[in-house]
């Protein structure tokens, strides 16, 4: 196994909001993804902390069908300790508002959770990628900050209009159908076996922000892409040893410039590779 991870600002932003993690040890790789919200306080520093807060608690994460219970306790534990965080250097506890991506996987097999918004893509041994999208009807996520004041937790389970849609689709594109259901789950989680697949990606939600502009120069709105054509060529790994993501990540960029896309949003990706 391996990991590696990789973040990069958007063009419409002057700082990154996005940060990524990734962490080895003797029997599992982990990776950690946050998007800080543009509109709340120093969420750049509050994506930081939960990301370094949830490293220190991964080992409450317990890999298999019956995971949630850990994944419940594994961001408490991760809120409480960004929060004490917070305190000391004296943030607005709206920092926090960022959402947070988690992969952990062994020799047998991962588990993904997701709160707040994002994409994850699982990347099988017989060539499929299954890719799952998560986002908000009125494009305000879920933050796991919410919890610490019950006032915001309430207002945001009043809002009955920003419901949490999840979106499965399938490349190579045509593979099969897309598939959108509602969710009101806090967290969407997903659990797999590494004899099925080869990599596990997290990503943040800037993958929706990438446009094609229309000629060299052009100050014109460009085309918005959709997913299957930006994420085909980003996750095409060529293969898994060191720091593969970056790797993907510089070949990518260079091919956005000839292809000129341009990522208005901060973009963050992080991988496992389940082989060997």
């Amino acid at each position: 196994m391996n990991c590696d991870c990789a973040f990069f600002i958007g063009a419409d932003h002057k700082i990154c909001q996005d940060y990524a993690l990734s962490k080895t040890d003797e029997e599992t790789c982990a990776v950690v993804i946050s998007d800080g919200c543009s509109s709340s306080p120093d969420t750049d520093i509050g994506a930081r902390l939960l990301v370094k807060a949830a490293a220190g608690s991964l080992s409450l994460i317990e890999i298999g069908h019956n995971a949630l219970p850990g994944l419940d306790r594994y961001h408490q534990q991760t809120l409480r300790i960004a929060a004490l965080g917070c305190n000391v250097i004296r943030l607005d506890p709206a920092c926090l508002d960022a959402t947070l991506i988690t992969i952990k996987a062994n020799a047998d097999g991962f588990v993904i959770s997701c709160y707040g918004d994002g994409v994850f893509a699982l990347l099988r041994r017989d060539g499929i990628a299954e890719i799952v999208s998560i986002d908000f009807a009125d494009g305000y996520p879920r933050y796991l900050s919410y919890l610490l004041h019950p006032e915001r937790h309430d207002e945001f389970e009043a809002w009955t209009s920003n419901v949490k849609h999840v979106t499965h689709q399938y490349l190579p594109h045509g593979a099969t159908e897309r598939q959108i259901r509602r969710s009101d789950e806090a967290i969407e989680f997903h659990y797999g076996s590494s004899a099925e697949y080869l990599f596990v990606v997290a990503i943040s939600d800037g993958i929706f922000s990438f446009t094609e502009a229309t000629q060299a120069g052009s100050s014109q709105p460009g085309r918005l892409l959709p997913i299957e054509e930006v994420l085909t060529p980003l996750l095409d790994f060529k293969n898994a040893s060191g720091e593969f993501v970056q790797r993907r990540m510089q070949a990518f960029l260079r091919t956005c410039a000839i292809r000129r896309w341009r990522h208005s949003d901060d973009l963050a990706v992080a991988a496992i590779y389940l082989g060997d």
